[in-house]
């Protein structure tokens, strides 16, 4: 115990060693870290903090995304965008799967990157078939690095979760009650994993009608349940949008500000946040 703490406590400093000395364009960007891991490893992960700085402790997201996609540029430019609305964001792949294994951030979505990250979730979801234990230990991970960080709120934690880590997302939120809020991202079968709706925080849905890898029908089923077990929750439910509606353009001829939805979407994601988490309003700028 006293090992796992001394490394994470190393993790920290060198995190803090790279906020001090890396040039300001390359922290615009994120920075990478490694997290420990009690088994003895790490587990990779991007943080983003704002741009424009900030004297206080700063409420934090962990997003948590689907096999390898923390080389998503897409995600990047979500999470930074998060960070710059005054968020600690920490960007994570929570499966672990190895790096160099997983499609490129231009070549994901096409050809053999699409092949070969179809497979990556193939074998991820095996492995989850047999226990989902070691998932949810790296979404532990990553909270205990950010309560021990001191540019954080502890108290105010939420949880983003894309696509298969939606539903780890409630799972994890149900054992741990550092986490204050949940948004859950087209999520679904065939990896929904267990939760008790009774021990969920406020939970926000975010769906595309049609979602061509998971059912809506499993957004309304999770509204349903949120609902009739009277759980604070906001339903978006958008027509005809397909899966990750809500960070993807086509980096070969969009940006973020030519997609409406992502733009409005993430208007209400900031909004349920700073909701949920209780985040007092920012002291306006004095002049001259």
């Amino acid at each position: 115990m006293r090992l796992f703490l001394l490394r994470g406590m190393v993790c920290w400093f060198l995190s803090a060693l790279a906020l001090c000395f890396c040039p300001s364009e390359t922290i615009a960007q994120g920075f990478k870290t490694q997290i420990p891991l009690r088994d003895g490893g790490t587990l990779p992960a991007y943080c983003f903090l704002p741009q424009q700085g900030t004297r206080h402790p700063l409420p934090a997201v962990i997003v948590g995304v689907g096999v390898g996609s923390t080389k998503i540029a897409q995600y990047h430019d979500h999470c930074q965008n998060l960070a710059n609305r005054y968020f600690a964001v920490v960007l994570i792949d929570p499966s672990n799967f190895p790096e160099e294994l997983a499609p490129g951030p231009y070549d994901w979505d096409r050809g053999g990157g699409w092949v070969v990250g179809s497979l990556n979730q193939g074998v991820v979801a095996a492995r989850l078939a047999v226990t989902t234990k070691w998932y949810l230990n790296s979404i532990k991970a990553v909270v205990d690095y950010l309560v021990c960080w001191p540019l954080v709120d502890p108290h105010r934690i939420a949880l983003s979760g894309h696509s298969q880590p939606a539903n780890a997302a409630l799972t994890y939120a149900c054992q741990d009650p550092r986490i204050k809020a949940v948004i859950w991202n087209y999520g679904g079968s065939p990896w929904v994993m267990p939760y008790e709706p009774l021990r969920l925080p406020p939970v926000q849905i975010f769906h595309g009608e049609d979602d061509d890898v998971y059912d809506v029908k499993y957004a309304r089923k999770l509204a349903f349940e949120l609902q009739t077990n009277m759980r604070p929750h906001e339903v978006n439910i958008y027509p005809h949008q397909k899966h990750m509606f809500n960070v993807f353009y086509d980096l070969r001829t969009e940006n973020r500000f030519m997609k409406p939805v992502i733009l409005e979407s993430f208007e209400r994601l900031v909004c349920f946040l700073e909701r949920t988490l209780h985040i007092p309003p920012r002291p306006a700028r004095k002049r001259g």
